[in-house]
């Protein structure tokens, strides 16, 4: 039986969609943590986005959106932002890519490892446009990295099949890490 998909209390909702739109979660991910790229997970990558700082084109850093590819470690760019920050700053702040993608209408699950991380690139983490996705990696990060998946692609597969993020956690920690088996209860 599917489990309809409500957001999470602890979830911040903001009657404007143009406004913040990020959990206030801010997870230390584990270098065991491969990234949805390198998982090879069933769940659809394409609703997950790599979000790497970029500084090799222009005079800002850029906020690059890249698509994942399922059981590859290969990406491609989607959309970039603007930061407005001249890349004579180390580094952007991290508050700004959060606020940019909320503008975007995605939510962010920080992860440093994500993403192609070169010279010119750093990994800020994955974003989705569905808020129980983003809520549920981080209720399940622990759980899903000692099971050898990345939190991200274990959400967007429980999210992906219709469970909220509450009755999807409940599962995965009782060591349910697929959907399919919590269905046929």
């Amino acid at each position: 039986m599917t489990q309809s998909a409500s957001r999470p209390p602890h979830a911040h909702h903001h009657p404007n969609p143009r406004k913040a739109r990020t959990t206030g979660y801010d997870p230390v991910t584990t270098k065991d943590a491969s990234g949805p790229s390198r998982s090879g997970d069933t769940a659809a990558a394409a609703s997950v986005l790599a979000v790497v700082w970029c500084r090799s084109v222009g005079t800002s850093w850029t906020l690059e959106l890249l698509q994942l590819r399922q059981g590859t470690p290969h990406t491609t760019l989607t959309d970039w932002i603007s930061s407005g920050v001249r890349i004579t700053q180390p580094q952007p702040p991290k508050a700004l890519a959060r606020q940019l993608l909320a503008e975007r209408g995605l939510w962010l699950y920080r992860d440093s490892l994500a993403g192609p991380c070169t010279g010119t690139r750093r990994g800020v983490g994955y974003a989705a446009d569905n808020a129980d996705l983003i809520a549920l990696a981080h209720l399940v990060a622990v759980e899903a990295t000692k099971a050898g998946r990345h939190p991200v692609m274990l959400a967007a597969e429980w999210v992906a099949a219709g469970f909220s993020a509450e009755a999807a956690a409940r599962w995965i920690r009782q060591g349910v890490h697929s959907p399919l088996p919590a269905q046929q209860h």
